[in-house]
């Protein structure tokens, strides 16, 4: 039994699951390999307008206003099926692709509850691949982390130079800042906790940074938290709203334990020349659209993870700070007389940006305003 850390700076997306209802409760071993309908309970479907909502089954709980939710692959046709789990994927652990159609008779169950921004998800799936690409990465608003522990089945995940197996009694910590790929070997249990990495950052030194390692969980603080994990997963429909501050703070309180046991910080006079070496190989290569902290890391003859350790001490990800220097030159052409006769899309495709939408997006996230408005001279940014 043993868990593995692979950090580096990371992303979290907060959202709740849109979707019909149904009733799909786990069995009351909380062993939920074979879903029941529970007797009492109604069931409630409501129409969606697209495949990708129709797929969101849950259920209400209404013993507590801080409510359960429950997915399921039932009642779904084949074709419906790979599109329905990406979409669980991806409203449960951040943006996922489905790298292959999930094979006939695939199914497959998730329960979640948030817990003040701590959430907590329980699956059940059959065998099925998937993987996180840097451009889902870069459209996250802010990092977060992945804490998963493995109740039964195998999994294998790839991050990195990281190859790891999983297997029951196995736990692993992800970076939602990395590209990631997961190959499900054997009808998969897993309880996961998705959460804003900054939450946990500040518990930690400053410039904290992980490498991929694996400890023992049987005993101290890595089997403590594994026990925590899995008992709030058992006690999901038990805990009351007044409870979430609690659960929030012990739970954030463990995993940052954990962590330091592994925690690495960088020599501070030599990081920071090397810091600057990456900077200006950013800002000499901002119009290269194929630019992004692996890049840099290969041309500067660095790890991934030290590149990502190097800028965690100045509290920003790698990727963050890349985009951050294309808004800048873009906002400067934005109202540059020499670029006045330049479509909005052609001086983001200039700065490195390949989606005009996805460059409107961040662009109003960080400055307050559209790139049309801030345009147009009649708005002020927000400092």
């Amino acid at each position: 039994m043993h868990v593995a850390f692979a950090l580096g700076p990371l992303t979290f997306r907060s959202h709740r699951m849109e979707a019909d209802f149904v009733n799909y409760p786990f069995d009351q071993d909380q062993s939920p390999s074979r879903p029941i309908m529970q007797a009492g309970k109604s069931t409630v479907r409501q129409k969606a307008t697209k495949p990708s909502e129709t797929q969101m089954l849950m259920k209400t709980h209404t013993v507590d206003p801080a409510p359960v939710h429950e997915w399921s692959t039932t009642g779904l046709t084949r074709s419906e099926t790979t599109d329905a789990w990406q979409s669980a994927l991806t409203e449960n652990y951040g943006q996922w692709q489905v790298s292959q159609a999930v094979g006939n008779g695939f199914t497959a169950s998730i329960r979640n509850r948030n817990f003040n921004g701590v959430r907590v998800v329980e699956c059940v799936c059959d065998p099925c691949t998937g993987r996180r690409l840097p451009q889902f990465i870069e459209r996250e608003p802010e990092p977060y982390i992945g804490v998963q522990i493995t109740k039964a089945g195998r999994e294998r995940f790839h991050f990195g130079d990281e190859d790891i197996c999983l297997e029951a009694g196995d736990m692993v910590i992800w970076s939602g800042s990395q590209p990631t790929e997961f190959t499900v070997m054997e009808r998969l249990h897993k309880v996961s906790l998705v959460l804003p990495w900054a939450e946990v950052q500040e518990r930690l030194p400053r410039g904290s940074t992980f490498a991929g390692t694996v400890i023992d969980s049987r005993v101290g603080i890595g089997a403590v938290l594994y026990s925590h994990v899995d008992s709030l997963a058992r006690q999901l429909e038990v805990f009351t709203e007044d409870d979430n501050a609690a659960v929030r703070r012990a739970t954030l309180e463990l995993l940052a334990a954990a962590m330091s046991h592994r925690v690495e910080v960088p020599q501070r006079g030599l990081a920071l020349r090397y810091l600057k070496q990456l900077q200006d190989h950013i800002l000499n290569n901002l119009q290269d659209e194929k630019l992004s902290p692996t890049s840099v890391a290969s041309a500067n003859n660095m790890s991934p993870r030290y590149v990502h350790m190097l800028f965690a001490q100045i509290g920003v990800s790698a990727s963050s700070w890349i985009r951050t220097q294309r808004l800048e030159r873009c906002k400067e052409d934005l109202r540059g007389r020499a670029y006045r006769d330049s479509s909005i899309a052609e001086i983001a495709y200039a700065w490195g940006f390949t989606d005009p939408s996805h460059f409107t997006r961040v662009f109003k996230q960080q400055y307050g305003v559209g790139p049309r408005e801030y345009r147009e001279g009649g708005a002020r940014l927000v400092d």
